[in-house]
């Protein structure tokens, strides 16, 4: 007794090499991804569910094909939470003058394991941190204008405090200022 026909052997074998098929576009597709810039385990996850679209009944062969993608882009270098973390910390310090706080949220958010955030949070160097503290302070100083007033710290002091800055940040920064001016 055949436990299914020859003619459903070969649907069989058909979808097998299909599945097959689709994870090597999948993989390629994801390569190329991956490749443009750092990329987070669970942005790539995303992603990859995004582009394999299957039937319900499927659902569980989805998700270990996405898997199956992902532990291989990380075996060839393609995804490293912690190397995307200290990339993603340099870009938003440099770049957008984020602060400690505002990035390490934003990695939490990005659902990264808190063994690359707390790799990318130590790749912050300490003086690049304050001299950015200091020229954004210092342009805004500017921009308010006038003598060194209560009035002008406190405007101050709210401006960076709603960038993510903290108190002790802030104040170290404003002293500096104020001697300056």
């Amino acid at each position: 007794m055949y436990l299914c026909s020859v003619k459903e052997a070969e649907e069989a074998i058909e979808l097998s090499a299909q599945l097959a098929d689709n994870q090597r576009r999948l993989l390629s597709k994801a390569m190329r991804y991956c490749a443009l810039q750092e990329r987070a385990e669970e942005e790539v996850r995303r992603k990859l569910r995004e582009w394999y679209t299957v039937t319900d009944e499927a659902v569980e062969e989805e998700e270990n094909i996405v898997e199956n993608t992902v532990m291989r882009l990380r075996n060839e270098g393609y995804l490293d939470d912690e190397r995307y973390a200290r990339a993603f910390c340099e870009s938003k310090l440099l770049g957008a003058h984020w602060s400690r706080q505002k990035v390490q949220a934003a990695l939490r958010q990005k659902h990264l394991p808190a063994e690359a955030i707390r790799a990318g949070m130590e790749s912050i160097d300490d003086g690049s941190y304050y001299d950015i503290l200091r020229r954004e302070a210092q342009k805004k100083s500017r921009l308010i204008g006038g003598a060194d007033t209560p009035e002008k710290r406190r405007k101050l002091l709210s401006f960076l405090s709603g960038r993510g800055y903290t108190m002790s940040e802030i104040a170290r920064v404003i002293d500096n200022i104020s001697e300056e001016y």
